[in-house]
């Protein structure tokens, strides 16, 4: 097999994953009552990325685990007090803080991103819509930072290894 038919197989099978992904989120959240323990995880796991490459008790890494209080996310989705303006901000705080931990060549690509699920919010989509739509996004995007810290660090070792 050749390396252009293995990258579009690879593309091909990536596609797919994701879009059974989104689809099983949303058939989860649009249940009576939603998934709310997966809900969660994504969110939980969103947090993870996001502080994953900073100092533990760091000033930013602090300020996103306090941000992203999965305890306080968990009860106000489970008590229906999660609206349009907690998600508004939910939404702002994460693809704000990809552009400040990624690649300012990433910034558009970011705010791309952002804009669609705030644009899917201003239009009035439903939870079952709007909550896959952002964790799609989400993790697109935290996904891009954690590649390109990952490609930093290996510049760095590649550097340092080539001139010791």
């Amino acid at each position: 097999m050749n390396k252009e038919t293995e990258n579009n197989l690879h593309n091909q099978i990536k596609e797919t994953f994701h879009k059974a992904w989104r689809d099983a989120l949303e058939a989860k959240v649009r249940q009576k009552p939603p998934d709310y323990e997966w809900i969660v995880r994504l969110y939980a796991e969103i947090r993870h990325k996001l502080t994953f490459f900073l100092k533990k008790g760091s000033p930013f890494r602090n300020q996103i685990e306090e941000s992203l209080d999965v305890q306080l996310f968990e009860q106000m989705i489970r008590n229906d007090a999660f609206k349009g303006p907690e998600f508004y901000n939910l939404v702002s705080y994460v693809f704000d803080t990809c552009i400040k931990l990624g690649s300012p060549a990433r910034d558009n690509d970011v705010k791309a991103k952002k804009l669609e699920v705030l644009e899917s919010l201003k239009s009035g989509a439903v939870f079952a819509v709007l909550i896959p739509l952002f964790f799609t996004n989400a993790n697109i995007t935290v996904d891009w930072v954690l590649q390109d810290l990952q490609n930093v660090s290996k510049n760095i070792k590649d550097f340092i290894s080539s001139n010791v």
